[in-house]
């Protein structure tokens, strides 16, 4: 977790309960975030907006919706943001919490 190996997110991500396995994969996001802050940025449904906005209204970088749930890929859009935008000055862990709070603020939940 250390080095920032991204493999790790999808070996504990699939977790079995009663004989049932789940996809946890934005905890375990969390997880290695936690751990590792800076190579790991957090995958979220906040983020998810975000991300696709900008690439409908600027074309930041060619993705699918599913790149976002491989992780590899994930990271890879999240530097690519980072270096369109010209935000090299900053870390994975703050544009990581950049992205979350502006989802937050533009794309609330509605429960």
């Amino acid at each position: 977790m250390r080095q920032g190996d991204v493999t790790l997110v999808k070996e504990i991500q699939n977790v079995t309960i009663n004989g049932v396995t789940r996809k946890f994969y934005s905890f375990s996001t969390k997880y290695c975030s936690h751990h590792n802050p800076n190579e790991y940025p957090i995958y979220d449904s906040y983020v998810e907006k975000v991300l696709k906005y900008f690439r409908k209204t600027d074309k930041f970088f060619n993705f699918k919706n599913a790149d976002l749930k491989d992780y590899q890929k994930f990271k890879n859009i999240i530097i690519a943001f980072r270096e369109y935008y010209g935000l090299e000055e900053f870390n994975l862990k703050e544009i990581d919490q950049y992205l979350w709070q502006l989802g937050k603020e533009y794309f609330p939940n509605k429960y």
